[in-house]
């Protein structure tokens, strides 16, 4: 079954996410539970879940998102961005880092 058009930006804002929460070296338990969330209230497939949240247990980043996708409702996109850099409680610099590149990113630059 082929996935909605909500579903598919929904699945490169998780791609998107994942990067995000694995720039400090790990993605923790409050990290990976937010994504878990996130995906089951989207309606994201739970196959399409689990298979991005595996790749990051067995050490692989997810494919780079679809920026040209996410750059139609970059608002949406940055705020989930910044609140899964929030949901461990700490905030690195290279998590602040990535959150200017994505915005850089969502910007076309």
């Amino acid at each position: 079954m082929a996935l909605s058009n909500d579903d598919t930006f929904n699945l490169e804002v998780l791609k998107l996410l994942l990067h995000v929460a694995w720039v400090d070296g790990a993605v923790d338990q409050a990290e990976a539970n937010m994504l878990l969330r996130l995906g089951r209230s989207w309606t994201v497939p739970e196959v399409a879940l689990q298979k991005l949240l595996e790749a990051v247990k067995a050490g692989r980043r997810p494919a780079e998102p679809n920026w040209e996708l996410l750059r139609q409702r970059s608002d949406e996109v940055l705020q989930a961005a910044r609140a899964l850099v929030l949901a461990d409680g700490k905030v690195q610099r290279e998590e602040i880092a990535l959150l200017k590149n994505v915005q850089a990113a969502l910007m076309g630059g």
